[in-house]
């Protein structure tokens, strides 16, 4: 399947419903848009670290999976080259946590994404940045090894 640049975002939101890794933590694709993304996930008791609030990687999880969609919302094929996450406040391990993205700096070969990690009650619980390396014009076109 191919979109066009009208409806490359929607394209995108579409098709990560339907990568396993997306499907098998729950994450939903809530909003596209170009060089945008926003992502929920709903937090579960067995995110639970020894404090009992979400293990800090479900934040880091989100901040690699947001960017990366909002990334490939430029209609680019991406992989990580960098992550960083700064927690600011715990995640409780009920409701749905948010993970907003938007693309910051788009060279030929390097993009910068920044995003927001919200706890259910709106409070920014995290904040990241990921640096992506561009691998090709997405097609929309994907084998098995995608």
């Amino acid at each position: 399947m191919t979109g066009t640049a009208e409806d490359w975002p929607a394209f995108i939101k579409h098709h990560f419903a339907t990568v396993p890794f997306l499907r098998f933590m729950d994450v939903t694709v809530e909003k596209t848009a170009p060089g945008s993304a926003e992502l929920s996930l709903p937090l579960k008791p067995e995110y639970a670290n020894s404090y009992g609030i979400a293990h800090g990687g479900i934040a880091a999880l989100l901040v690699d999976m947001a960017a990366g969609v909002a990334l490939r919302t430029l209609k680019l094929t991406v992989v990580t080259i960098e992550t960083a996450t700064v927690y600011l406040a715990p995640l409780p391990v009920e409701g749905r946590v948010r993970a907003v993205a938007k693309a910051v700096h788009k060279g030929r070969r390097i993009l910068h994404a920044e995003v927001s990690v919200l706890a259910p009650d709106g409070t920014v619980a995290a904040t990241g940045r990921a640096i992506m390396a561009v691998t090709g014009t997405d097609t929309g076109v994907y084998s098995k090894a995608d």
